[in-house]
């Protein structure tokens, strides 16, 4: 479905750029000779449509339909899935049947109108535009909304504008809205012209009894544990491979490559196994950056750009979809959101996944389902336990769900400066790359050492690392990571036995 849909947008995207020059409507889902073809269960379809486009859509969609609208106007004859809409920044959506849960989930800007019912958790986290409902809707319909209007014409269900700081909710049928409620009532004359002038445009008009639902307190929030990434392997030594120091002439390769697992899939070349990661990219080569990329980056979608994201925000090598920073997605939507972006670059760029330490397992198995090139693991994790403990915890998911053995790679990220050691312990288990922000050194003087540790273990090529050219330094870490402890020189029985 995953490949499906991405070409379903990509033919879309060629359209469409021929019909805004002629003020066109692009019809989807019909034959040359105005017979139906309806389109079934795609996701992602018509999103990050851009300003002025105008298409019409037959089908029954999957999640994601609409994603990041960034000024198009769409209408879909049939349902959609869930995230219909979802972080649409401005434009139109129309659905003339049902749609799933999280319909408007944190638009921004723009309109969506659903002609049917909607699921729970719609017009969650709004924080602009308009959401009409022409039916009913399910449970938390305006959860922890902090702006924007939905107008609900049929009846809602329990938790209704939970956790709301801001906006307006209009509903015109039954709903359950608790006395003990921080929200208040509000009039008529509180709804917004610009919701008020697209319910007229439909021909509807708000009833007088309808009741009007606005935000009276600031309702309180959780506040999160600070946690820690760390930036060094403590404990884990490094052993030589037992052949004997490399000659001088000898110059060992330290190079690393990432490459996409699809045969037409692009491959960064990077000078030894590490990455940048800055906030914009600061030097050549390629770097894992927040915003601004340049075609040889990888770009980071998360929460803080997720919003804006646009068309030419995405003209580079790849992304790393950061799963920690977004709100909670299944894996459709998920999937949805990857072939959302993914229809707008290059064909072969790279799709990581990201996130933290104490969900790697998850993690991986995402990664093995939809078919992804690889995944940055963050050290983050509640139990602070640190990189040396994330090490055997990455390799163990990592065997599990084949990601290395399938072609794909394993990034970890660290805080703070990286040393040559560093990279070394890394590459001896199992991981691809070093994400962080910084070398220890100016690159010469680290490359000249990185080499050098090399040339003592008597190797010739980073690439020839494994686990035997590392150790645990003490008992407690042997314990930890299933590493040979060094002078016994074999695992803990605690690593060996059968349970």
């Amino acid at each position: 479905m995953s490949a499906k849909s991405i070409k379903l947008n990509r033919d879309l995207d060629k359209m469409l750029a021929q019909a805004i020059e002629r003020d066109l409507l692009v019809r989807i889902g019909w034959g040359r000779e105005g017979d139906e073809k309806p389109k079934n269960g795609e996701i992602g379809a018509l999103s990050m449509l851009p300003e002025n486009s105008r298409s019409l859509l037959l089908g029954e969609l999957g999640e994601g339909a609409g994603l990041l609208n960034r000024g198009g106007t769409a209408t879909i004859q049939g349902s959609v899935s869930s995230i219909a809409g979802g972080w649409m920044s401005s434009g139109r959506l129309v659905i003339e049947k049902d749609s799933g849960s999280r319909t408007g989930f944190y638009m921004s800007g723009g309109s969506i109108v659903v002609h049917g019912s909607v699921g729970n958790f719609s017009g969650s986290n709004m924080s602009g535009g308009t959401l009409l409902i022409r039916g009913d809707a399910g449970s938390n319909l305006g959860t922890s909304m902090v702006g924007g209007t939905i107008i609900l014409m049929g009846s809602a269900d329990p938790e209704l504008g939970s956790h709301m700081s801001g906006g307006v909710i209009v509903v015109c049928g039954k709903h359950h809205h608790t006395d003990n409620s921080v929200m208040k009532y509000g009039r008529l004359s509180d709804i917004p012209k610009e919701a008020l002038d697209l319910a007229s445009s439909l021909g509807i008009e708000i009833p007088s009894q309808a009741t009007v639902l606005l935000n009276a307190a600031s309702p309180p929030k959780d506040k999160l544990p600070m946690l820690e990434r760390g930036q060094n392997f403590t404990g884990i030594g490094i052993i030589a491979s037992g052949t004997g120091r490399n000659d001088p002439h000898i110059s060992p390769d330290i190079s690393a490559r990432i490459k996409s697992r699809r045969e037409e899939g692009a491959e960064i070349v990077l000078s030894r196994p590490w990455i940048e990661i800055q906030e914009t990219s600061t030097k050549h080569g390629s770097s894992i950056v927040l915003k601004d990329p340049k075609p040889e980056d990888l770009l980071i979608i998360g929460s803080h750009n997720i919003g804006s994201l646009g068309r030419d925000s995405v003209e580079c090598s790849g992304f790393v979809l950061d799963i920690d920073s977004l709100p909670t997605l299944n894996d459709a939507e998920v999937e949805a959101l990857i072939v959302s972006v993914r229809s707008r670059m290059a064909p072969g760029s790279l799709v990581i996944l990201s996130d933290r330490v104490d969900r790697v397992d998850e993690l991986a198995r995402r990664c093995k389902e939809l078919e992804l090139d690889g995944i940055l693991v963050d050290t983050i994790s509640l139990d602070s336990a640190g990189p040396t403990v994330a090490l055997p915890r990455i390799g163990m998911a990592n065997k599990r769900h084949r990601i290395s053995e399938d072609g794909g790679f394993v990034l970890i990220r660290l805080d703070g400066k990286t040393s040559p050691k560093m990279l070394v312990i890394a590459r001896s288990a199992g991981i691809d790359a070093v994400v962080s922000p910084e070398l220890d050194s100016s690159e010469s003087d680290f490359d000249s050492r990185f080499r050098g540790i090399l040339r003592e273990m008597g190797l010739s090529s980073i690439s020839s690392t494994n686990r035997s050219n590392i150790r645990a330094l003490d008992h407690n870490v042997a314990m930890q990571t299933g590493l040979r402890l060094v002078g016994l020189e074999r695992p803990l029985p605690t690593w060996t036995r059968g349970d």
